[in-house]
């Protein structure tokens, strides 16, 4: 019978995800995980295999735990448009406040890993059509409503809006002062959808 873990794995792999968030996937060591995961090197190998397949369950966690959360706020009643005015004020100004401006794990993963890692940019574009699925439901709720002029498409302005999140994220990891990313949402949101 197996011992029971001196650990949370859940914990684990959540304090994990962190450290990659902040460090990236290629300057985050073991001597960066073991201690912030607070388990020993057997442990970890024991229960996550490597640093690779840690990465792995740490970017689906990324998605369960940030990404699929944000999408649910689209959920509300009520002006479309507004809820999605208030979901990009609140998601960037969470980010500017983060000490870390760790910027979006999908978006700095892509940058560093997605171009030569095949089973890493299928799980960045799951998480990728996870948002512009729920951006296109909600613009398309916006079009039923009157809010959307007929001649816009909900599935492209979903997937330019995809790409503005993950720019902006971009543009406040690298210390674009608040004031100028607040400038440039507002302008792309005014030509995009009024």
């Amino acid at each position: 019978m197996a011992r029971p873990k001196a650990f949370n794995p859940d914990e684990a792999l959540e304090k994990a995800m962190h450290v990659f968030w902040y460090k990236g996937y290629e300057a985050t060591s073991m001597e960066d995980l073991l201690p912030a995961m607070n388990i020993s090197r057997s442990s970890f190998y024991d229960t996550f295999g490597d640093k690779r397949q840690l990465f792995l369950q740490a970017l689906d966690r990324y998605r369960e735990s940030v990404v699929k959360p944000n999408c649910s706020l689209f959920t509300q009643e009520g002006s479309a448009l507004l809820c999605l005015r208030q979901f990009l004020d609140n998601l960037f100004e969470w980010a500017l406040m983060d000490p870390q401006r760790r910027g979006c794990l999908v978006g700095n993963t892509i940058i560093e890993l997605g171009p030569h890692e095949r089973d890493v940019a299928r799980k960045l574009n799951r998480a990728l059509k996870l948002r512009e699925d729920t951006l296109f439901h909600l613009l398309t709720r916006a079009k039923a409503q009157g809010e959307l002029e007929s001649d816009k498409d909900p599935r492209v302005l979903a997937r330019v809006l995809v790409t503005m999140i993950l720019g902006t994220a971009a543009m406040i990891k690298a210390g674009t002062p608040a004031k100028m990313v607040k400038q440039t949402v507002s302008t792309v949101l005014s030509a995009l959808i009024g």
